[in-house]
Parts: C-alpha cells; sequence; structure tokens
C-alpha cells in the first residue's frame, strides 16, 4: 500500500527455462491519496511450461497505478496468462458494512485488510 506523496516501483521478470516448469505469481496493492505504483511483469517461457500471473489494485483518492504485463513465448508449448484489474473499492461491500454499524472509512479499510491478506 502507498498513500501520500509515495512512489513505489516493483519489477518482477521469471524465467521459465525448463520442461514443466511452472510459475503463479499474484500481486496486490493499493494506492491512495496522491502516490503512484507502477509495476513491470515480464514472465519468459524457453520450454514447455506454465506461467500465470495476476495484478488486483485499488485505486483510491488521487492514487495512480500503472501495471505493465508481458510475456514472451520462446517455444512452441508455452502457456503463459496474464490478468490485471484496477479499480475503486465496491460500493456494495461499503453499503454491507455499513449495515453492520461501520463507518464508511471503517469499512474501507476492513476492504483494504482483506484484500492485501
Amino acid at each position: 500500500m502507498t498513500h501520500g506523496h509515495q512512489d513505489a516501483a516493483s519489477i518482477y521478470k521469471v524465467t521459465l527455462n525448463g520442461d514443466g516448469s511452472s510459475a503463479d505469481v499474484v500481486s496486490r496493492s493499493v494506492a491512495r491519496d496522491e502516490s503512484y505504483q507502477k509495476l513491470d511483469l515480464c514472465v519468459i517461457g524457453n520450454g514447455a511450461c506454465s506461467g500465470h500471473t495476476e495484478r488486483d489494485s485499488i485505486i483510491m483518492d488521487s492514487g495512480r497505478i500503472l501495471a505493465v504485463p508481458s510475456l514472451e513465448a520462446n517455444n512452441i508449448d508455452a502457456a503463459l496468462v496474464h490478468e490485471a484489474a484496477i479499480g475503486k473499492s465496491a460500493g456494495e461491500q461499503l453499503i454491507k458494512l455499513m449495515t453492520l454499524g461501520l463507518t464508511e472509512a471503517e469499512d474501507e479499510e476492513q476492504i483494504i485488510n482483506g484484500f492485501l491478506k
């Protein structure tokens, strides 16, 4: 999670060389206030392999997020998948939590804590 005027950059490079090799990379983040995040994620398949990446982000306030996926298949049997989603916290979740007596700020904290676990 970033907040205030923080900047964060994450770089992942996964190289799958052997037949039967695999990787599953999962990344979650929250950008609040005026913060900025950038994720460069690259999966390279050099053999008969399986690679999956997933990036889920919540953006709040004036936060900014850039997800840069990269898949490189160098073998006909390399199976590589990338998923990315960036969005604000769901309004339905906030309403449900507010019916339990929490304030909107407490609701957001509960959602973010559960999301980042």
